[in-house]
């Protein structure tokens, strides 16, 4: 294996990482727009809590792993992609200022700024996504409009199976049920999105199969009441999407990418900066992850 499939593998780890608790974040903000009980979006917003801002930090290292590894890669996407790019970016800002406002503030204004940028961040990211990996021309196309809506119904999917879960943690029955509600007819919307739309645009793969098979064990899963392992076979049908779409992407790695030798800075810096972040994170999620007795109790 050469130094550019190790850096592509780190980058769709990255992304993965990125879907899996970055879009259920952004998921969660569009629940908190669709559903005005307050119940509901008490339980959303002790979900994201503090682990909100911290999921951004895959979208970072995403970044900096394309613009140093694959210069030409980042150029091209951002000077034609600046716009989706741009207003995804404006929408992370909105959307992080208006959660920290309300809290103080609670205005309707702060409320529908989380919503609505909750929905325009990741849908203008699958746009840019499904464009490149079709070869696409703009993300107003078809395939654009196509990876917009399926990224945020993805999105919405995972953010409802994890609400599930976080709801009964809470001892929140009625936001638990509605959540379970969610998952089950997001899940069957973006099926019947996904794979009609892969037929379309022949982006039909192994992980595409795959993902079809974890999605249908997830409604399963969600109708047997396991709420639990769902978490675990909606993030498979979730991030084979996205492996399956990078696999179509005609790019040479070997032109685009950065000599070895930077290469090989890269790689330890990265083994650096994990040492800190993986922890860091790892503790932060079991933390959040604990009753509110045994949060106090840690507390005391």
């Amino acid at each position: 294996m050469s130094y550019p499939d190790i850096a592509l593998g780190l980058i769709l780890l990255g992304l993965s990482a990125y879907l899996l608790f970055g879009g259920a974040d952004f998921g969660a903000g569009l629940w908190h727009l669709v559903s005005r009980r307050r119940a509901d979006q008490k339980v959303i917003e002790h979900a994201m809590g503090p682990l909100w801002e911290a999921n951004h930090v895959w979208l970072i290292f995403v970044m900096v792993m394309t613009w140093t590894a694959f210069p030409p890669v980042f150029a091209d996407i951002m000077s034609e992609h600046w716009i989706p790019l741009s207003l995804a970016a404006l929408g992370i800002v909105a959307r992080g200022s208006a959660f920290v406002f309300a809290k103080d503030a609670p205005a309707a204004v702060y409320s529908w700024t989380f919503g609505i940028s909750s929905v325009l961040t990741p849908y203008c990211m699958g746009a840019v996504a499904a464009v490149i990996a079709t070869s696409g021309s703009s993300w107003l196309s078809v395939a654009g409009l196509y990876g917009g809506l399926l990224t945020t119904g993805l999105c919405a999917y995972l953010a409802a199976v994890y609400l599930i879960w976080d709801a009964r943690r809470l001892g929140e029955d009625g936001p638990a049920t509605r959540f379970r509600a969610y998952a089950l007819v997001t899940g069957v919307a973006v099926g019947l999105l996904a794979l009609p739309g892969a037929l379309t645009l022949d982006v039909l793969s192994p992980l595409t199969v795959i993902s079809a098979v974890a999605g249908v064990v997830s409604l399963g899963l969600l109708a047997a009441r396991r709420y639990l392992a769902v978490r675990v076979t909606a993030g498979l049908a979730a991030a084979t999407v996205l492996w399956g779409a990078a696999g179509l992407a005609d790019l040479d790695l070997d032109a685009a990418a950065a000599h070895d030798s930077a290469l090989r800075v890269v790689f330890f810096a990265l083994g650096v900066g994990a040492l800190i972040l993986v922890p860091s994170m790892t503790w932060l999620f079991i933390l959040f992850q604990r009753s509110p007795k045994e949060q106090t109790t840690a507390a005391g």
